[in-house]
């Protein structure tokens, strides 16, 4: 970029030139498998996310907070970054819960729900975030629920948390796919140390979307033998 990101104040003049350069850097090519990939309601430039990440990186270095306070929702990219300057940013737990908030309140896709997994904030507070997380679980908003989901496998896939994460999970009755894989994605990664439990939730309710998809990611996984394949496959049939 031309753009001088990292010294930027941000005035709604710096901001609207910061968009004029983004289109530019955009893609024919690769927006219309972006696209057909992601399924966002906003505007799809074509940018990979190896350029989006340095975009974000280099305004966190100057005045991340002015660039959140400006960044709307233009295009499916300029939110992808502000996920990137956020990750970047050195936050209390007051701080990150009103920025993640306010980034996850522009949340329209499974890619964009899924860049939490870059908030490596939460590790310095995970306790205390925990109960953020559990708030997203219970709210209505499938990409909220997702957001936390994500959260919890992401950062939470830890032997003093995995009875709660499964617990939780298990009360979300969701009909929207994205949340179900994300279900479906939380019990494949807790499946290598927890089986019993997880063969234990697919046999509760064995024809259910989310048992399916969960046999279906374990599977998946390199480390599942052909063994467990069996066993899982035998329990949804």
């Amino acid at each position: 970029m031309q753009f001088n990101l990292s010294e930027s104040n941000w005035s709604t003049q710096d901001y609207n030139l910061f968009l004029t350069e983004l289109e530019s850097l955009g893609d024919a090519k690769f927006r219309k498998r972006a696209e057909t990939i992601v399924r966002t309601g906003y505007q799809v430039l074509g940018i990979s996310m190896s350029e989006l990440k340095s975009i974000g990186k280099e305004i966190s270095k100057g005045n991340p907070d002015a660039f959140l306070k400006i960044a709307g929702t233009e295009n499916y990219e300029s939110v992808i970054i502000q996920a990137y300057v956020l990750s970047n940013m050195k936050l209390n737990l007051d701080e990150f819960t009103k920025l993640c908030d306010e980034y996850l309140s522009k949340s329209n896709s499974w890619a964009t729900c899924d860049m939490v997994i870059h908030f490596k904030q939460v590790t310095k507070f995970r306790d205390e975030y925990y109960q953020v997380i559990k708030n997203y679980l219970h709210n209505s908003n499938p990409w909220l629920q997702r957001s936390g989901l994500v959260f919890l496998l992401k950062f939470y896939n830890l032997p003093e948390y995995n009875d709660n994460n499964l617990k939780l999970s298990a009360e979300i009755n969701s009909g929207d796919y994205y949340v179900q894989m994300a279900q479906a994605w939380l019990y494949a990664v807790i499946f290598p140390k927890n089986q019993e439990k997880i063969y234990h939730i697919i046999k509760s309710d064995p024809t259910s979307k989310v048992a399916k998809l969960t046999v279906r990611k374990i599977k998946s996984l390199r480390h599942t033998s052909d063994e467990e394949k069996e066993r899982l496959t035998a329990l949804i049939n």
